[in-house]
C-alpha cells in the first residue's frame, strides 16, 4: 500500500511532464502560475537588489570622498608654490632695490650677502652674513642696505662675517649733514633703543630736525654720501661745547635679508 502511495505521485508527474513536453497542454496553467509567483520573486529579490545599489553609492561616495582628498592635496600643493613664487618675487624686488644702490658706487664694487643671524642687545648689536675670506670680504668693508648704511665688518672667517651695526654702543662712523655739510661721528647708544647720537658737532651748526646725516668719507675707509640716519632731536645745552644731535638709522634694522658689501677697486 504504501508502495502505491509512492508509485502514484512519480507515474502521474511522469505523465505530465511528458504531456506537457509533447502538446504543450499546461503553458497556460504555467503562465497563470508565474504570474502569481511574481510578485514573490521580486520581494525575494529585492535584498539583493537593495545592497547592489546600497554598494554602488557606497563605491560612488567613496571615489567621490578620494576625488575631494586628492583636490585639497592639489590646492595646498598650489598655495605652497604661489607662496615660494610670491617669495621669490619679494626677493627680487629687494635684490633690484639692492641693486639701484649699487649704481652709487662708480669707484667702488659691490657683493650681495644674506644675513644668517641676528644679535640685538644693549652692549651688541651686529649681523652675521654668508661672506666671508673666500669671498675677499675684509674688514672695515662697508655694509649698506637698499635705505642706507647697516655697518661696517669686524670680524671675517672663512665662510662668515661679522657686520657690527651702527647702532652698536662701539660703532664710530665719521659723518656729515647732507644740507649743511657740518661733520661729527656717529656712536651707537648702550641702550635697547636702535638711534644713534652725532658727536663733535659745534654749538653754532645749523642742524635741524630731519636732516640727513651721509657718511662723509674721511678716512678713506668707505665711499661718501651714503645716508646714515635722520635727524630726531637736537640738544643745545650751554655747559658743552658740543651740540648733541640723536638720529634714527635711515636703514631699517629690521626688515633686513640681503645686504651689499662695498669695496674699493683695484686699479
Amino acid at each position: 500500500m504504501r508502495l502505491l502511495k509512492l508509485f502514484v505521485p512519480v507515474l502521474l508527474s511522469i505523465i505530465l511532464i511528458f504531456l506537457d513536453a509533447r502538446f504543450s497542454y499546461l503553458d497556460n496553467f504555467k503562465r497563470f502560475t508565474l504570474t502569481l509567483l511574481s510578485p514573490i520573486y521580486v520581494i525575494v529579490d529585492l535584498p539583493g537588489h537593495v545592497i547592489d545599489w546600497v554598494n554602488d553609492k557606497g563605491t560612488e561616495n567613496e571615489l567621490l570622498v578620494s576625488q575631494n582628498d586628492y583636490l585639497e592635496g592639489q590646492l595646498i600643493e598650489l598655495k605652497a608654490k604661489l607662496q615660494t613664487y610670491n617669495n621669490l618675487a619679494l626677493e627680487n624686488q629687494k635684490i633690484s632695490k639692492l641693486l639701484e644702490s649699487s649704481y652709487l658706487i662708480p669707484d667702488h664694487n659691490v657683493m650681495l650677502a644674506r644675513i644668517k643671524s641676528v644679535t640685538q642687545s644693549r652692549l651688541s648689536k651686529q649681523i652675521i652674513i654668508n661672506k666671508g675670506l673666500n669671498d675677499a670680504v675684509t674688514l672695515s668693508d662697508l655694509v649698506i642696505g637698499s635705505d642706507g648704511v647697516v655697518g661696517q665688518v669686524t670680524e671675517v672667517t672663512a665662510l662668515f662675517a661679522t657686520v657690527k651695526l651702527l647702532s652698536d654702543p662701539t660703532l664710530h662712523m665719521p659723518v656729515k649733514n647732507s644740507r649743511t655739510g657740518a661733520r661729527g661721528i656717529t656712536k651707537g647708544l648702550a641702550s635697547n633703543e636702535k638711534g644713534m647720537v652725532v658727536e663733535f658737532i659745534p654749538l653754532e651748526s645749523d642742524i635741524k630736525i630731519g636732516d640727513i646725516f651721509v657718511t662723509s668719507g674721511i678716512g678713506n675707509s668707505y665711499p661718501s654720501g651714503y645716508s646714515v640716519g635722520r635727524v630726531k632731536s637736537v640738544d643745545e645745552s650751554p655747559n658743552s661745547s658740543f651740540m648733541r644731535v640723536s638720529i634714527d638709522p635711515t636703514q631699517n634694522m629690521n626688515q633686513l635679508e640681503l645686504v651689499l658689501i662695498v669695496k674699493e677697486k683695484n686699479d
